[in-house]
């Protein structure tokens, strides 16, 4: 499969994803409308209908207060978890050469064979199929 077609499969299932995303988000939400209705009709069977929605607005503030407070924490954390992306592919590189050069080394031979290998590899992964 050539790189174009790679590209557009990765995009097709993405948008698929966010299609599925998108559907459980409004049912989610949708659930979520009728857990508020019950609670603000629970409320005010016990107390007057102002002071019910008093109750359950300020119910639904606190709760996004603490969803926002603790989403804000989490994601801190996963930034600082992360090294950046350039460490990442340096270290990368300096394996690979490190690995290249043991192999060369070792046995030179077995690494022309591997390289030559590689290079039909790459050939035939990026290379245009014609029909």
């Amino acid at each position: 499969m050539n790189l174009s077609r790679r590209a557009g499969a990765l995009l097709k299932s993405a948008a698929l994803w966010v299609g599925v995303a998108i559907a459980v988000l409004c049912i989610a939400l949708a659930g979520l409308g009728f857990l508020v209705t019950g609670f603000f009709i629970w409320v005010a069977r016990h107390t007057d209908a102002a002071s019910a929605a008093a109750i359950t607005g300020g119910v639904l503030l606190v709760l996004a207060l603490a969803t926002g407070l603790l989403g804000g924490v989490l994601l801190a954390r996963m930034r600082r978890r992360q090294p950046s992306l350039l460490s990442e592919f340096g270290g990368s590189v300096g394996l690979a050469t490190r690995l290249i050069g043991l192999v060369v080394r070792k046995d030179p031979k077995k690494a022309m064979i591997i390289s030559l290998a590689a290079g039909a590899l790459a050939e035939y992964i990026l290379s245009e199929k014609k029909k």
